[in-house]
């Protein structure tokens, strides 16, 4: 309830704070507001995904294109082709490549290597091998990926991350960058490491923001791209601890810098060019990291927002009805972002998701104001672990549209959010205890005419015999089927589903307490 008031708090103060629009203008606005934004499939592809699982003997540039044309099959109408970590998978100017100081023809331990764990370093090596063959092919990596898309009537984009911190334990793992490596002075805590973001590089050094501001440049000098997105969630942590507020004002005067340098590309690529960002779900948590959102997109600085979780976990609640709210006066895409894992609870049990998971995640998404769904980590390689190549295919094209989504069965998992600034509260709704828990969880349209289940999994050791724990939604008590395992599955009586989200309360008919660990309502196709 508190989140809730604080959200509202949030709303009115943004409306009081935005700029003063004149009526006939505002009415312009409306009507321009759905113009010229994204439509269909937004997908983030991994730079080192392709790598990863084409070895170094095999690739060259027709897998690759193969690759683009499988996106362009399973209806992806916007590719973010990912770029860089620390370091590139190109021959950057700017940047280190990946391969950049790896001897091809040493041995497992040469310094390059030295300090990952022994284990990894065969598939690691494999990945930027098979980078290095493809430079030594010729073949420029993201500028082949942009023409292919355009090829498919896909829209191009590169999409940098803009504080990638992987592996940063180990201080000499061959990941890192030499400048991260060598400047712990710009961590934004250097004396000590607590928190595994502690060694995320810290915007407020002017040196920092030099560096990334010459990857920028490079990309809009050497790509002719349709949009650059800067991907603040890897990391958002972005400046020293309890100077968020402050950091904030410099990283808004410095996105103002990197918009005329899109601009000024505008100008010599003779086309529009996007900006978008990526950040987290709550947008108080945004703010307090120094994202100030709603500050860009009222400068006109950027062109997609793009509200996500970071990774542990599948967001099923983003408020996006707020985040609609926020942003519905300007010409800007709201996206929804969507993880491939799937956790009820930080540090319990974690799965790749499965396309009836994915489907209600993203039916919730959209029904509740984003205009399209964005997909990360949504690998092809996924297709060995558990998909198969149509369902894969098949998924990307489902979450194209809404229409298409609430056709498919689908499932409602109640999970977390995994990004919070320092000191707020955090608020995971599982695993609960009581006698007589409560739990809201977004399903968005109401399902007529189509079976509709809830699960409810209790912790192992707290289950008690069958018919001893009650569910109610909406109020409207449920049929109990059976028990599997600790999971009790109950039958929701047609018209009881509301549309948007649903209130479940599981009671405990006895004295005894439960322990509630996962949430869960499926809706049966068509």
């Amino acid at each position: 309830m508190k989140f809730f008031i604080i959200l509202t708090c949030f709303i009115l103060m943004t409306a009081f704070i935005a700029p003063t629009i004149p009526q006939n203008k505002k009415q312009n606005l409306t009507k321009e507001s759905t113009a010229n934004k994204l439509t269909g499939l937004l997908l983030n592809y991994d730079c080192t995904d392709f790598f990863f699982n084409n070895p170094p003997d095999q690739i060259n540039g027709q897998v690759l294109d193969e690759q683009i044309a499988l996106f362009a099959r399973a209806g992806v109408s916007v590719l973010l082709c990912n770029t860089n970590a620390q370091r590139t998978n190109y021959a950057s100017e700017a940047f280190e490549s990946f391969w950049q100081s790896y001897d091809p023809d040493g041995p497992d331990d040469q310094p390059f290597l030295a300090d990952m764990l022994p284990e990894r370093r065969a598939n690691y090596r494999r990945m930027i091998a098979s980078m290095r063959a493809l430079h030594l092919q010729g073949v420029d990596y993201p500028a082949r990926v942009i023409q292919r898309c355009r090829e498919h009537q896909i829209a191009p984009w590169i999409s940098l991350r803009m504080n990638d911190i992987h592996d940063n334990d180990r201080i000499n793992h061959p990941i890192h960058g030499t400048f991260w490596r060598e400047h712990p002075q710009y961590w934004r805590v250097s004396d000590r490491k607590i928190d595994y973001y502690d060694r995320a590089l810290d915007y407020a050094h002017p040196e920092v923001r030099a560096r990334y501001q010459s990857l920028i440049e490079e990309t809009l000098a050497r790509y002719d791209v349709d949009g650059l997105e800067l991907d603040f969630m890897r990391e958002p942590y972005l400046f020293k601890p309890g100077h968020e507020l402050a950091g904030g004002k410099i990283l808004t005067e410095w996105l103002q810098l990197v918009h005329q340098l899109v601009k000024n590309a505008e100008k010599k690529r003779n086309h529009p060019i996007k900006i978008g960002v990526r950040v987290p779900a709550n947008p108080i948590t945004a703010q307090n990291l120094g994202l100030n959102v709603t500050e860009w997109v009222q400068l006109g600085l950027v062109d997609l927002v793009v509200v996500t979780p970071r990774w542990a976990t599948m967001d099923t609640n983003l408020p996006m009805q707020i985040w609609k709210q926020l942003l519905s006066p300007y010409r800007v895409t709201l996206a929804g972002g969507l993880e491939i894992r799937e956790q009820s609870y930080p540090d319990g049990p974690a799965r790749l998701t499965t396309p009836d998971v994915a489907f209600g995640a993203a039916a919730a998404t959209l029904y509740n104001g984003a205009d399209v769904i964005y997909l990360f980590n949504y690998f092809p390689s996924m297709t060995k672990n558990g998909w198969t190549l149509n369902q894969y295919i098949n998924a990307l094209q489902t979450m194209c549209s809404l229409d298409r989504l609430v056709m498919q069965p689908r499932r409602h998992l109640l999970t977390f959010r995994d990004v919070f600034a320092p000191g707020e509260a955090t608020d995971y709704p599982l695993p609960a205890t009581g006698k007589r828990l409560l739990f809201r969880l977004p399903t968005g349209p109401k399902p007529v005419g189509r079976l509709v289940i809830a699960k409810i999994g209790i912790k192992t050791g707290d289950e008690m015999g069958e018919k001893t724990i009650e569910l109610l939604v909406n109020s409207t008590r449920c049929e109990y089927i059976e028990k599997q395992g600790a999971v009790y599955i109950y039958k929701i009586p047609e018209g009881v589903v509301q549309d948007g989200v649903q209130l479940l309360e599981v009671v405990s008919s006895g004295e005894e307490l439960v322990t509630v660990e996962r949430v869960e309502i499926e809706v049966g196709g068509v």
